[in-house]
C-alpha cells in the first residue's frame, strides 16, 4: 500500500530542503522521523511535518508502523517573488525569494518487492512487444 502527502507553496528555498530530503531518502520512516527531530535546520520541521502527516493516513488505513519505508521524496521549485533592490548610482537588482512543493510517498512493501515487480513489468512489456513484432511479420 502506497501513501501520497505532498505540501505546497512552502516558504524556504528548494536547496535548502534537498538537503534535508537527502538524509531521509530511502529510509524507514520511523527511523526517519527520529532523525528529522534532531536535525538543525530550519527546513526540518516541514518535512517533519509532511512526514507525520503521511504516518497519521497510513494509521487510519491500518498500515504497520514499523514496515512504512520512504518510498520516494522529492522537492520541486515553486513560484518565485521577485522583488527589487535599489543598489548604487539609481539602479535595481532583483531578489528572487524561492518556494518549493515537497512530495512524499511512503509504503509498507518491501524494497526487494518493488524491485522485482517494476523488473518483470519491463520484462512483460519486451514480451508483448516481441509478440506483436512476430505477428505482424507473419501478416
Amino acid at each position: 500500500m502506497q501513501i501520497k502527502v505532498s505540501k505546497k507553496y512552502i516558504r524556504t528555498s528548494p536547496d535548502k530542503i534537498r538537503l534535508i530530503i537527502n538524509v531521509i531518502r530511502n529510509m524507514n520512516a520511523l527511523k526517519a522521523k527520529e532523525q528529522l527531530m534532531f536535525l538543525n535546520k530550519s527546513a526540518s520541521r516541514e518535512v517533519l511535518e509532511i512526514l507525520k502527516s503521511a504516518l497519521a493516513a497510513a494509521k487510519d488505513k491500518d498500515a504497520e508502523e514499523e514496515k512504512l519505508f520512504i518510498k520516494e521524496i522529492r522537492c520541486d521549485e515553486g513560484p518565485k517573488l521577485k522583488r527589487r533592490r535599489i543598489i548604487h548610482r539609481g539602479r535595481a537588482t532583483t531578489i528572487n525569494k524561492r518556494s518549493s512543493h515537497i512530495l512524499l510517498i511512503i509504503s509498507d512493501e518491501s524494497k526487494e518487492k518493488t524491485k522485482k515487480a517494476v523488473s518483470k513489468d519491463k520484462k512483460n512489456k519486451k514480451e508483448k512487444a516481441t509478440k506483436e513484432i512476430k505477428a505482424d511479420k507473419k501478416k
